[in-house]
């Protein structure tokens, strides 16, 4: 699966915002020579012949480069800010505040449900304010059009916070379930690769810990599998609340991947002894059963050079170490503290 592909919402986002460059640049420049020209709304028009240039330039920008957060602000802020002002400079006869009904749908997929509300509130209190004081209310002397006219826009208003909040929802879901596997909760092969490759910046002082539970094949045979998914998702339930900081990964069937970043490699091994030893001491209440377990840990730091499997690859190397000279151990590669039964590379 395309790990792109999950960032679903900023893919629309950075589409409509692309296009809605290269469309409002052009028609805003159409907009400026016709304000300067004939009009004679000589501020207005240069505002919005700038504005046709910053929307080209954005919109080159979008084909060359992923979507900034800034780049909505400023689309947004800008939008708003000129349809005001020409609805503030221009007779209502002209009919420029048209344009207030296309922005719900705008902040809305532009800047989510909770800015889209807002900005949403603002333009309509902005655009009444200003036309409730025109000199001339002409055409909204006639009260059947400014009724519908503002049940026009709550209306659109409405359809598109309802349609954002929907799909931000479904979005989530979707995403969730590409990520997290079904039975711990805890994230799966491909939420590590995001976590890795996309959602990561500093991994400096990163550490992974590979964790195998020690002849967890007993507890299936002897209990039945029923019993051993229970296990497993209070073993990944209590990996979350022992690392603190960081993030778990159920990557086989009692294997799980535990990343953090450390300071300094005894404080790794540190964290990696305080697991092993929670594991081991915990007696894990199932079903009316006292299940004990232990697991086997296989410490590793990340180098400049590793990828994803690389960096797992090693760790993997110390769990083999650790399974095979008696299990229920921390084992790495770099020199580890004596008061640990860690036996090193």
């Amino acid at each position: 699966m395309d790990i792109a592909a999950l960032n679903s919402t900023k893919s629309l986002r950075r589409d409509v915002l692309k296009w809605m460059c290269l469309c409002f640049g052009f028609l805003s420049l159409a907009f400026g020579v016709f304000n300067l020209t004939v009009n004679n709304l000589p501020l207005l028009g240069y505002i919005e012949a700038s504005f046709s240039i910053y929307c080209i330039y954005t919109f080159i920008a979008l084909t060359r480069h992923p979507l900034q957060i800034w780049q909505s602000i400023v689309m947004c802020a800008l939008i708003s800010f000129i349809v005001v002002l020409a609805t503030y400079l221009a007779s209502p006869r002209n009919g420029v505040y048209v344009w207030s009904f296309a922005l719900p749908v705008l902040y809305y997929l532009l800047m989510g449900k909770r800015y889209g509300f807002i900005l949403s509130a603002a333009m309509l209190a902005a655009q009444i304010i200003i036309l409730a004081d025109k000199s001339s209310l002409s055409p909204f002397e006639t009260f059947n059009l400014v009724l519908n006219l503002l049940c026009t826009y709550v209306s659109i208003w409405a359809i598109s916070h309802v349609f954002e909040g929907s799909r931000s929802h479904f979005s989530k879901r979707l995403k969730n379930l590409a990520l997290l596997d079904p039975l711990t909760g805890a994230g799966n092969r491909l939420s590590m690769s995001h976590y890795f490759e996309v959602e990561l910046r500093d991994k400096s002082q990163l550490y992974v810990f590979l964790l195998d539970l020690d002849y967890f094949k007993l507890i299936n045979d002897e209990h039945g599998h029923g019993v051993g998914d229970k296990v497993l998702v209070e073993v990944a339930t209590l990996l979350r609340v022992a690392l603190g900081r960081g993030y778990v990964f159920r990557v086989g069937g009692e294997e799980f991947a535990l990343f953090s970043s450390f300071t300094s490699e005894e404080e790794a091994l540190k964290a990696a002894e305080k697991i092993r030893t929670q594991v081991e001491n915990t007696n894990f209440d199932i079903d009316g059963l006292s299940i004990n377990i232990t697991t086997s840990i296989g410490v590793a730091k990340f180098k400049s050079t590793n990828t994803l499997e690389g960096f797992v690859e090693q760790a993997d190397k110390q769990l083999y170490k650790a399974k095979r000279f008696g299990r229920n151990k921390v084992y790495c590669k770099f020199k580890a503290e004596p008061d640990f039964e860690i036996a090193t590379a």
